[in-house]
């Protein structure tokens, strides 16, 4: 029987869904001609603004009741419809490296000073970290550790709320032109959670008028503001808005064969600890998800039910804030975090390079907005496209990318994943201006002869 009612409150300075992008990034070049791959489309969905939670109220049981729930009104689906909220099955790491001397000299000779620290970490703890880099049409000569193995995401699962909603735009389900107030952003927006990345997104709209008179945007700079700033606020308006099923239903489409459940961030934060927790620690909370994972996927959405729904409940939340420890917040990024394999992750880069959604129109609006890096002239001196997402949560680093080098026709991808960093490491890896782990992935893009160096070094 699960569902804790009483959960104590969290201001966390959690390095959830935005890592400050290194500068190297690019923008809205068109996509490179490549044959189109179709794919199933996913569910159709109202093109109407986040809808209210529908399911008939109903009172869950919890771990430690109260008199009074905190919420009882409508319910939206629990997260975990398709998907497992947790990994099923174990896949084994490799622990331990014995790379060939002469190898491991001429790829420390050859790796940029900035990638030294990821490498180092990659060859110190490989169980600790997730690879798949290879040149789309040669994947048997690219690089891979722990390829199939499920890791904490962070905001890179985001690009499963890009597809699908690239898919509802092309479809005609919704328009990229609609106008979103952002009042109906705020109730998604925890102060602090997202290392400031919701009101850096919102200055740079204002910055470039991109704001109208009556305080709207687009609902194409929504998705904007979740994939080029990672605004956790805007990811789970577009996650409600297209819902639970479908964005699950995406991830299965999208061949995603490791993908845990993706729940909202919202109702990630507030699940490690909010002011409605009395009588259970936050880690025994976290004990009490993991025992029974189902009932972490129905709590996280009646949180966020509650926190969008209920302005009393926020109210109180912002009263009567308290943030969970550092160990709580690691071990449930490490966990509770939506999860999926680096192969997974590279092979969905490729996808969304070659044009692999249901068609060219939803393919060319994700590409354009996974593309606003190249903006950037540094970027456009290496690149036709660039492609790119990131993340971090406590103890989670990840990188995903694709990219067609000058004058190259087909794309070489990168996913590289870091969990269980050292807190000082992963506190001077985000803060850092060329991000380690970023600077290795771009390393194998810029340079894809790299590929085989690292092959040759890490390969048992």
């Amino acid at each position: 029987m699960f569902a804790l009612r009483q959960l104590s409150f969290l201001v966390l300075l959690l390095a959830v869904g935005c890592v400050r992008p290194s500068p190297n990034p690019l923008l809205n070049l068109p996509p490179t001609s490549t044959p189109e791959k179709r794919i199933t489309p996913t569910p159709t969905l109202a093109p109407t603004g986040v809808p209210a939670p529908t399911e008939t109220p109903t009172i869950i049981p919890t771990i430690a009741a109260t008199v009074t729930p905190f919420y009882t009104g409508p319910l939206s689906p629990p997260c975990g419809l398709t998907l497992p909220i947790l990994p099923e099955t174990a896949v084994p790491l490799t622990a331990e490296l014995n790379p060939d001397p002469d190898a491991l000299a001429e790829l420390r000779e050859a790796v940029p000073e900035t990638a030294a620290p990821a490498l180092d970490r990659l060859l110190l703890r490989p169980d600790l970290a997730g690879l798949a880099a290879y040149r789309v049409g040669q994947e048997t000569e690219g690089v891979y550790l722990n390829a199939d193995a499920p890791m904490p995401l962070a905001s890179v699962v985001k690009v499963i709320t890009l597809a699908a909603y690239a898919e509802a735009v092309a479809a005609g389900e919704l328009g990229g032109e609609t106008p979103v107030p952002l009042a109906d952003l705020e109730p998604f927006y925890l102060p602090g959670l997202d290392l400031g990345a919701h009101e850096r997104g919102l200055a740079a709209l204002a910055k470039a008028g991109r704001i109208l008179p009556d305080e709207t945007i687009r609902l194409e700079d929504v998705a904007r503001l979740m994939i080029e700033f990672s605004s956790n606020a805007a990811a789970d308006y577009l996650h409600l808005l297209l819902g639970q099923e479908r964005i699950e239903q995406t991830a299965v489409t999208l061949g995603l064969a490791t993908q845990t459940a993706p729940c909202p961030f919202l109702g990630q934060f507030l699940a490690m600890s909010n002011h409605t927790r009395r009588e259970l620690s936050d880690y025994q909370a976290l004990d009490a998800y993991l025992a029974e994972p189902a009932g972490y996927g129905r709590e996280a959405m009646l949180l966020v039910d509650a926190f969008r729904a209920d302005p009393a409940f926020r109210a109180l939340y912002a009263e009567r804030g308290q943030r969970p420890s550092l160990p709580v917040q690691r071990r449930f990024s490490d966990t509770l975090n939506p999860q999926a394999s680096a192969g997974d992750y590279a092979g969905l880069m490729a996808r969304l390079a070659q044009n692999g959604l249901s068609g060219g129109d939803s393919s060319f609006i994700a590409r354009r907005l996974l593309e606003w890096p190249m903006q950037y002239p540094a970027n456009q001196e290496l690149f036709s496209n660039l492609g790119f997402k990131n993340g971090a949560l406590p103890g989670v680093l990840t990188v995903v990318y694709y990219a067609y080098p000058i004058g190259e026709t087909t794309p070489v991808v990168v996913a590289l994943f870091f969990r269980d960093v050292p807190n000082q490491t992963y506190q001077r890896w985000r803060r850092a201006d060329f991000p380690p782990h970023d600077e290795l992935a771009r390393w194998l893009l810029v340079v894809p002869a790299a590929i085989p160096i690292l092959r040759r070094a890490i390969s048992p």
